[in-house]
């Protein structure tokens, strides 16, 4: 990392996973694991002991619910409301349990929340034929398609069924935790409609997984929206919260620790998207799919755990560049999709 786009980690202490760590008054700093290679999330809470706000919740894992259980009854927590930045299991998968076994009130955006129980309720369910047909364009091999179709629904595994309502909140609303406003602001491509918080007053800002410190939130297509465009979307956020934030505000990431520099780190995330449109550009002289292009766009080894989001985040760069006009597409007889400049 340049000195242009070098951070400031004004925490020392990580906490240990299920420990309630104070970043202010009305701020703490909880980390749950996860088990895979992104091995925690980070989770907050704003408020007094007796009436929290828990942002994010983590992932429906019986180790997750045994720490939950023993740090609200070492710390004596009142969790009256639980908000989930956005629908991706690890930051919503307990939210459901919460309001279950705790009776907590229940809040994050309508299209993140629909779309988690579409998802949730696939779980059983035959694999669509509109997904295979997806990753058969893409190039997938047979076995890789194979492994996929025995993973078809494991989403609803790992999170606890939502509640059947919930409360709205969308861009633009302002909310009071314990007597501080927060703005709520939108953003997408790493999902439909992601929220993040950010108060004035404290000078901080809850980011979810919009914005974090080391690493680049996975941002694809799928094929329940083949023909979305989520680089683009990701990037016309990432601007959007350029003006909104203070270059001084206290980041809180959904993973890594918190920061300071939102500007440095925003601009850092536009120009690695920008510049790997413009690798995968110069590459398309020749047709290729997606599956062709993952060495322009990863560093890491692709196999069958990962290759999902690897084809996920190939298509939304295509796409982007289909959007743009710079590249055209075109099936051939094995009905595999092939991508080439304009």
């Amino acid at each position: 990392m340049s000195i242009e786009t070098r951070l400031k980690f004004p925490i020392d202490e990580v906490p240990k996973y299920g420990i309630f760590h104070q970043i202010n008054k009305q701020i703490h700093w909880i980390r749950m694991p996860l088990p895979m290679s992104l091995n925690h999330v980070n989770l907050w809470t704003v408020g007094d002991k007796d009436n929290l706000t828990l942002i994010d919740t983590g992932m429906q894992l019986d180790d997750t619910m045994k720490l939950w259980k023993a740090l609200i009854k070492k710390e004596k927590l009142s969790i009256k409301n639980v908000i989930a930045t956005h629908m991706h299991p690890d930051h919503i998968g307990l939210a459901g349990w919460f309001v279950k076994k705790y009776n907590s009130n229940f809040s994050m955006s309508r299209t993140d929340y629909l779309q988690c129980r579409i998802l949730s309720a696939d779980t059983g369910n035959d694999v669509p034929n509109d997904a295979i047909e997806f990753y058969i364009q893409a190039g997938m091999t047979k076995d890789q398609i194979h492994a996929f179709t025995k993973r078809f629904g494991f989403f609803g595994s790992i999170v606890h069924p939502l509640p059947r309502s919930y409360n709205r909140l969308k861009d633009g609303d302002v909310i009071d935790i314990n007597g501080a406003d927060w703005l709520v602001i939108d953003g997408q491509g790493h999902t439909m409609e992601h929220l993040s918080f950010f108060s004035e007053e404290l000078n901080v800002f809850i980011s979810g997984d919009q914005l974090l410190p080391t690493i680049s939130s996975h941002v694809g297509t799928f094929p329940t929206e083949p023909e979305a465009n989520p680089v683009e979307d990701w990037i016309a956020s990432c601007h959007k919260l350029s003006k909104i934030l203070p270059e001084a505000v206290l980041v809180l990431p959904g993973h890594g620790r918190p920061f300071i520099g939102a500007h440095k780190r925003l601009k850092a995330l536009i120009d690695h998207h920008e510049t790997s449109l413009e690798k995968l550009h110069n590459i398309l002289k020749t047709p290729k799919r997606a599956v062709d292009v993952f060495d322009v766009l990863f560093k890491r080894e692709i196999d069958d755990s990962n290759i999902i989001m690897a084809t996920g985040e190939s298509l939304g760069h295509l796409n982007c560049l289909y959007y743009r006009g710079m590249i055209k597409k075109s099936l051939d007889q094995n009905n595999q999709c092939w991508y080439e400049q304009s």
